[in-house]
């Protein structure tokens, strides 16, 4: 039988080999009518040289077991090191990705918050100016109407009224000149009035759309995330399972062949 010695199953299996041929006991060899006394003789030498060998095996064997212990629990040792490096690195490269992941998102968030502000600052510029020129433009004809409608009915009256006394005529121009203010300031008040009321729902409405475009962007952003670092997770569960499972069968490999039964 041939053992091989570069393995700690080769070396526990030939510290103990020479042990297991002699474990039989003595042999005797047949008897001869002729030869009976040389028969015993010949026993007697072969029993004490079998059990001379037995004791140097066994010596043999013992004096391995010290190194074979030590070299068995050094193959331990690097087994434990190569699967904490494999998973130090694996976390490793799997946050650095979950990082880089992050920090993109991030990014694209910020440039969509940026980009959201800024076209509702625009639109709501465009609002305001459209407004404004409606303002303008009503302000205008309201006071082209007062203007058309009063002048040709202070001149109506004028014509009317020359013949009147210098204090019909005056009574008649202040009396026009307040109803003028007055409308004046009442299509003011009420333009005003308005614009106020829809200045103010305006800024509300508008308010409210971008606050309801951040929080569906943002639940949609942390949703998306939420299922990047679980998959991530996964995987890294699943590689350290494997791993795991790798290095356990390796060590049931080591330990069932101390005695020898794998049959090398």
């Amino acid at each position: 039988m041939k053992l091989g010695l570069k393995t700690v199953k080769g070396k526990i299996i030939a510290g103990t080999a020479a042990g297991s041929l002699v474990l039989g006991g003595g042999f005797a060899f047949a008897n001869t009518d002729a030869g009976q006394a040389l028969q015993d003789w010949y026993n007697g030498q072969f029993n004490s040289a079998v059990q001379d060998s037995k004791e140097d095996a066994a010596a043999y064997g013992a004096s391995l077991l010290p190194g074979l212990a030590q070299e068995y629990n050094g193959l331990k040792s690097d087994a434990k090191t190569d699967i904490n490096e494999t998973a130090d690195s694996e976390t490793t490269d799997a946050k650095n990705a979950i990082n880089s992941a992050k920090e993109d998102h991030m990014e694209a968030v910020t440039a969509k918050k940026e980009e959201l502000l800024s076209e509702a600052e625009k639109a709501f510029y465009d609002v305001y100016m459209d407004a404004w020129l409606q303002i303008q433009n009503l302000g205008d004809q309201g006071y082209a109407y007062a203007e058309n409608d009063l002048t040709k009915y202070t001149g109506d009256t004028g014509s009317k009224a020359v013949s009147q006394v210098k204090t019909d005529l005056d009574a008649a121009k202040e009396n026009a000149v307040s109803e003028l203010e007055e409308a004046i300031e009442n299509a003011k008040g009420e333009l005003q009035a308005d614009l106020d009321d829809r200045e103010a729902n305006l800024t509300h409405n508008l308010k409210n759309q971008i606050d309801f475009e951040i929080n569906e962007v943002r639940g949609k952003v942390e949703t998306l995330l939420e299922d990047l670092v679980a998959e991530q997770q996964s995987i890294i569960a699943s590689k350290a399972q494997e791993l795991e499972n790798g290095a356990i069968d390796a060590l049931d490999e080591v330990v069932a062949g101390i005695d020898g039964t794998d049959g090398k």
